[in-house]
Parts: C-alpha cells; structure tokens; sequence
C-alpha cells in the first residue's frame, strides 16, 4: 500500500486547524485527533491525543502561529499566472506585482493509503509522519525548530485511511522553511513536491508496506491537482445536500493526457499532430527554450478550452506534454513520426499558426460572426427537425405494430435511426434517436445531426406510439428483434465497405503483433500499451454514454503502463504501427461509422489489452493489471452481443495503406517496441 503525498500552501493557520478538527464539509470526518506533534507543548494543545473540540483546535493554531506572529514574518510567492493576468488587464509595475503575489506560512500535506489497503494504526502513522517532516527538512537539526501537527479524521471519501500534516513555515528563530533543499545524492536543488515522493518511496520500504511501482520499476506516474480533482466533486451543505453540480466530469489532465495520446497515435508527423489536437477542439501552445534557435519548438502544453475549464482569471489551464505523461513528452513522441526536411518545415508552421490562435482565439476576435453562426445553426436545426417530422409521421401512422415500426425505419433510404436501451440492458428499448442522411444534412463536422425523437414532437415519443400498438410478450419480442436489427443497419450494410475490412485487418494484425513478445519484462510491452491506448482512447471520441465510458476507463487503464522512464531514441525510429492505423481511422470516421468500425476491431483490441494485462502482471505491476482487466470486463459487458466480423472479401487496391519511406519502416527492434 503505497503512501500518496498532496501538497497545498495557504495563509490561515487558525482556518485549516478548524477544518481538520471539525466536522468537514458534509459531516465526513470522525473523531478528529492528533496522532503526532513537533513537541510536546503542541501535542498538549491539539487534546494529546484524545478526541478534538473547538477549544483544543483554537489552541493549536495559535500554537503553531505563535512563531510567526512574535516575529512578523513574512512568507510569500509570486504567482506567475495572476501576475501575467494582471499585466493583461493594463495593472503595471509593482501593483501588478503586489496583486500577484501570495502569502504562504502554511504548509499542509495530507498523507493517504489506497482505498483497499487495510487502515495503520495510530502509533504507525506517529512514526510515519515523524520520520517524514524530518526528511522533508522541518525537523532539521542545525537549525531551529519548526511546529507542526498531525491529525487524523476518518477515512476520504472513497474509503482511503490518511492523515493530514499543518505545518508553519517559520521556525522558532523567525526564519523561514525553505521548500527547495539540496538534494541528498544527486545533487542541485529538490522542490518540496519531489522531495515528498522520494520520502514517502523511502518510508514505504523502511515501514514495510507496497512501494509505488512508478518508482521502483522505470514507470512514471502522474498525479493531479487538488483544484482539478475538486472540480469533479459536487459541492455540499451541511446536511449533505448538494449545492452545486461539479464543474466537469473528470479532471482535466486525465481527460488531455487521453485525447493528447489518441492524436499522437493517429499522426503520421508532427504537423499532423498539432492540427489533429486542434480539431479535437484543445489548445495547444510550442514551447521553445533552445537559447541557440529561437523558433525551434522543444516542447508543448495542451489544455481545454476556457469555456470549459479555465483558472480563476479566465485563462485556459495548461498542460506540459511530460506533465500529462513520461511518453507524451515532444522528444518521446517525436520517435514515431516522419522526419525529414518537408516535416520539420511543415511542423513549424503548424505550430506557428497554433500560437496565434491560441493568443487571438476565433471565439474573441469576432463575436459578430459566432452569432451569425448561432442563428444559421438554430436555423438548420429548425429545417432538420422538421424534415424529420414529415418523414417519421406517415411511417409511424401506417405501422400496425412496433416491429413494423422499427423495420420501415431501417428501410427508408434518407433516415437513420438507432434505439436507446435501459441503463444495463441489451434488448429493452425505451426510445430512439433519428437523423437524416448526411446526403442530406450534416452537421460543421461532416456527421449526422441527431434529434431524439421525443423533442420532435408530433406524438413520435416511443412511449406514445406504443399506447396505438398492441402490447404482448410476442409483440415485445419481435419489436427487440427489430430494433437490433436496425441498431446494426450499417454494419449490415458495411460488408460492402472497405474501410470496415482494412480496420479489422488492421486489428488482427496487432493482435498477432502483441501476443508474438515472448519476454513477459520486454519494454515492448509499455510501447505497445501506448498505442493500443490511443487507438481506444480514439474510438472513444467517436461514441458517447456509457460505451465511451467504458472505453475511456480502458484507454486510461492502458495509457497508465505506457509512461516508463528510458532515454530518448531518434526521432522517427519507431514505425507506424497498426494500432496507430486504428487510431487514424477512428478519429477520421463519422459518428455512426466509429460504432460500427469499433464492433469489428473491439474483439482483437480486447485480446491485446488482456495480454498486457499479464504482462504486467508479470513486471509485477498488480494493480495496474487489475485496473486493465477491470476495463476489459466493463467493456466486454457494454458491448456485449454486439461483436461484428466483415465478411472475408477483397479490398480493392487503391484502397490498401500506403506505405512510409523506407527509413520510417526501420524496424525498431524488441526493446523499441512492435513494427507492425
């Protein structure tokens, strides 16, 4: 059971000892108390060890204040997102400085276990945490002392034992904790972010518990910002109930790590790269530090837009590549793209135009054209919805039964419809979706525009047409039947299509390129991880509910064993895989299509994952295996009676995949990861 380390600084002692021996915010914590002090003094004012009231907590935070406050002083930082916020909005020189800058006296780390570790026991975390602020530099021997505490209130919300640390950052003296210290081997300077993982890695071996596998086997995680994670979680009164939706659904470098990794898998260069990450809707920024060529592009971030997720100043909140993962870092990425002298040029122009748009973004520079677009958009949506109502009516009102219902749909040549089933099952259907063909009408990105048919109005709501149709076991029966078949119209309809069969054959052929690595610890396998992961990360784009879900969890499971650490190879040494022809054509096709293209490579994506799976188990990975075969499970289930093979038929030949150079078809050996 590893030991996970969150950091956070803040300017009120007194407000943070408050909330960690309260009730917390929706009444979580239990039985708050201290299970580890700097002295003795600070220990008796926390309650010793007994049970924490508002008293005891009012005593400790002047405890641990005391210092600061008979000496005056002053800890802070420059925030350099507020500062570059304030300059934009005209605040110059020292005011804008001064309205940058932060007050950070308080130190607080919240120490946790996994939620299926089993909990430790007050004089374990007492040793635990005493040993850690000493290896953190609080408790430093040639210079004065600093006071913290340690409570302990409960479980987190998932089920997690843990224990929270606040600490002043001035010492008895009236100086100041520094929280960059040198580093005891290697030497240069620790920030206190770094410094706390390698203490807890130490103290995991020195108390006998599970080391984190990213630090000792080469395999780099990444953890997430408290915000971030906060922005998941809705907000709650007192009673529980809740006060406000969570922001997003997941936190954003999870959600950026996922379709970064689906675009890079997808791109056969580095331009293509920049525009496939822009036209999934992100921002995208060069960073470019090479002091002897200005516009040479040594790096990225990436983050959602600001409509989406931005910082407390408006601003999109960025993501350096190697932050989001070990592989998605630009040198890392770059050794599975084309390199000559037409890329590199093509590349640099990309990223030019991408750090233009992202400075004068389409959406501020002309507000009178975005609501043109909005009027010509709700105009379209008029036409379709009642183009959709003058086709749907007549099939509805000649049926005679559900079934006749669901099969005239199937058959009308400028419709597509596909059923909307109850949450957990396969047959029972509790209302349809309809578009019109795309022949017709599509949307800005060339898909269906699709309209549940409850908002057409009409009477087309599939509980009303039900009340006009007999209702039978049969009846329900043969209606399942129907709808089925019309749910896998198109893929009826695709033995026709080349695209279908190149797909499948694509994904036959990685699974013969997975499960032919003989050596269960090959780094091949943390290769191959990441490009299976983009491949599901990119048919994930394409779906939406519960399957994209389901595939977004497995994507993220695969894409958690791809980051180890290894040296940088050449660029374009790796080739391009069919796993990365998978993503391609995922992320190219349409909505429907990416359903169907899914259902014929789901079967042979899923074999690879599972060997993975063992392999990690194999490096001794368990929980990263478990988290695989738990995403295999819960997609087998969404998708289940849904597999789809193409018929074995010819492809014509100007449809086959065109081949890259021969020097980007070099084959990457074992430790490089699969050619194929």
């Amino acid at each position: 059971m590893p030991i996970m380390p969150a950091i956070s600084s803040g300017a009120r002692m007194q407000g943070l000892v408050m909330y960690l021996a309260g009730p917390g915010k929706a009444n979580e914590h239990s039985n708050p108390h201290v299970v580890a002090a700097s002295s003795r003094s600070v220990f008796a004012a926390g309650g010793a060890g007994a049970g924490m009231n508002r008293e005891h907590a009012y005593e400790l935070g002047h405890a641990l204040d005391e210092a600061r406050v008979v000496f005056g002083t002053e800890v802070t930082r420059r925030d350099t997102a507020a500062l570059k916020a304030a300059q934009e909005r005209g605040v110059k020189g020292s005011a804008a400085i001064a309205e940058a800058t932060r007050d950070e006296n308080v130190w607080h780390c919240s120490l946790s276990l996994p939620p299926d570790a089993e909990a430790l026991d007050d004089a374990t975390w007492s040793a635990i945490v005493h040993d850690f602020m000493e290896g953190m530099g609080f408790d430093d021997p040639k210079a004065a002392d600093s006071r913290w505490v340690a409570i302990r209130h409960g479980l987190t919300k998932n089920g997690g034992d843990h224990i929270h640390i606040a600490a002043s950052r001035v010492r008895d003296d009236g100086s100041v904790v520094a929280k960059w210290r040198p580093h005891p081997t290697r030497g240069g300077n620790e920030g206190d972010f770094a410094r706390a993982q390698r203490v807890a890695r130490e103290l995991e071996v020195k108390y006998g518990l599970e080391v984190l596998s990213s630090y000792n086997k080469d395999m780099a995680s990444r953890g997430r910002a408290h915000a971030q994670d906060g922005a998941t979680k809705p907000v709650l009164d007192a009673e529980g109930n809740v006060v406000r939706e969570p922001r997003i659904a997941e936190s954003p470098s999870v959600t950026l790590a996922r379709r970064v990794r689906a675009a890079a898998a997808a791109a056969e260069s580095e331009a293509e790269f920049v525009r496939l990450v822009r036209a999934d809707g992100l921002v995208i920024r060069a960073a470019r530090y090479d002091k002897t060529d200005p516009r040479a592009v040594t790096g990225f971030s990436v983050g959602l837009p600001a409509t989406e997720y931005a910082n407390k100043h408006g601003q999109p909140v960025m993501h350096g590549g190697k932050k989001l993962a070990e592989d998605l870092s630009l040198p890392r990425l770059r050794e599975g793209w084309i390199d000559d002298a037409n890329s590199r040029a093509d590349a640099l122009s990309a990223w030019d135009h991408a750090d233009e748009r992202a400075t004068t973004p389409r959406e501020q520079t002309a507000p009178h054209q975005r609501a043109a677009d909005d009027t010509q958009r709700a105009t379209s949506d008029a036409e379709v919805a009642a183009r959709l109502r003058a086709i749907l009516t007549p099939l509805a009102q000649s049926a005679a039964t559900e079934a006749d219902y669901a099969k005239a749909l199937r058959n009308h040549p400028d419709v597509v419809a596909r059923p909307r089933y109850a949450k957990g099952s396969t047959t029972e259907v509790t209302g349809y979706a309809v578009a019109l063909h795309t022949r017709l009408a599509r949307g800005a990105d060339g898909k269906e525009i699709w309209r549940n048919a409850s908002y057409l109005g009409g009477g087309l709501a599939l509980k009303d047409l039900r009340q006009r149709w007999p209702d039978s076991d049969n009846h329900r029966a043969l209606a399942a039947s129907a709808w089925s078949r019309s749910n896998r119209a198109s893929a009826a309809r695709a033995d026709d299509n080349p695209l279908a069969h190149r797909l499948h054959d694509d994904a036959r052929r990685w699974q013969r390129t997975v499960t032919s690595i003989n050596d269960p610890h090959s780094r091949a396998w943390h290769a191959v991880a990441a490009d299976t992961a983009g491949a599901v990360g990119a048919a994930a784009r394409g779906l939406s509910g519960e399957q994209a879900q389901s595939l977004n969890q497995l994507a993220d499971a695969l894409g958690a064993v791809s980051g180890h650490r290894r040296p940088t190879q050449p660029q374009a040494v790796r080739s391009y895989t069919s796993a990365r022809r998978v993503a391609a054509t995922m992320l190219a096709a349409g909505r429907d299509d990416t359903s169907l293209l899914w259902l014929a490579a789901m079967k042979q994506v899923l074999a690879a994952s599972k060997a993975i799976s063992e392999a990690m188990a194999a490096q001794g990975h368990h929980r990263h295996a478990r988290h695989i075969n738990e995403a295999i499970g819960v997609t087998q289930r969404r998708f289940e009676g849904q597999d789809y093979a193409p018929a074995r038929v010819s492809a014509p030949a100007a449809l086959q995949t065109v081949p890259r150079t021969a020097t980007n078809r070099a084959d990457p050996g074992r430790n490089r990861g699969p050619g194929r």
